[in-house]
C-alpha cells in the first residue's frame, strides 16, 4: 500500500512539473527574463552573451517546454539585430524598415521607447515559434543597455 501512495504522489508531482513548465507566461516571466539577460551581460560580457542567446542549449534561447517558451532577442540602436534567441538568421540583418502586418515599425518604436525611458513595453504582430510560427500579437518588454536593445515577449 505504502508503494502504491508514494507512485501516485511521484506521477502527480510529475504531472504538475510538466504543466507548470508548460504554463501560459506572463509580462512578469518576460520582464524577468530580460533583468537576468541584463545581469548575465553585465557579468559575462557581450560575447558570451550573444552566444547565450544563439546556442540551443543557451540560457536565452528559446527551448520548447522550458522557461515557459521565452527566449531573449538583442538589437544595437539602430536595429540591427545582433543575436536571437529563435531566429538565428537574423543575426547581422538590419530590420529597421520591417513592418508588422498592420504596417507598424515596432524596431523604430521600441528603439524611440528605450531612448525616452530606458526600457518598457510595446505592443505588435509577430511570429510565434510555439505555435506553428503563426502571427499573433505580442507584447514585448524591452531595456536599453550598453548601446543594446535587449527583449522578451509574451504572445497573445
Amino acid at each position: 500500500m505504502k508503494s502504491i501512495v508514494i507512485a501516485v504522489t511521484l506521477v502527480l508531482f510529475s504531472i504538475c512539473f510538466a504543466f507548470a513548465e508548460t504554463e501560459t507566461p506572463t509580462k512578469d516571466d518576460a520582464k524577468a527574463l530580460v533583468k537576468q539577460a541584463i545581469a548575465f551581460v553585465k557579468q559575462n560580457g557581450k560575447e558570451k552573451f550573444f552566444d547565450e542567446v544563439r546556442i540551443p542549449n543557451g540560457k536565452f534561447h528559446y527551448k520548447e517546454g522550458t522557461k515557459k517558451g521565452l527566449y531573449i532577442f538583442v538589437y544595437d540602436e539602430n536595429g540591427v539585430v545582433l543575436a536571437h534567441g529563435v531566429r538565428l538568421e537574423l543575426t547581422g540583418r538590419n530590420r529597421w524598415n520591417d513592418k508588422d502586418p498592420d504596417g507598424k515599425y515596432w524596431i523604430r518604436d521600441w528603439t524611440d521607447l528605450v531612448h525616452k525611458n530606458g526600457s518598457g513595453w510595446i505592443k505588435y504582430k509577430e511570429y510565434n515559434p510555439a505555435d506553428n510560427n503563426k502571427i499573433m500579437n505580442k507584447w514585448s518588454y524591452v531595456e536599453l543597455v550598453d548601446g543594446m536593445v535587449i527583449g522578451c515577449g509574451i504572445y497573445e
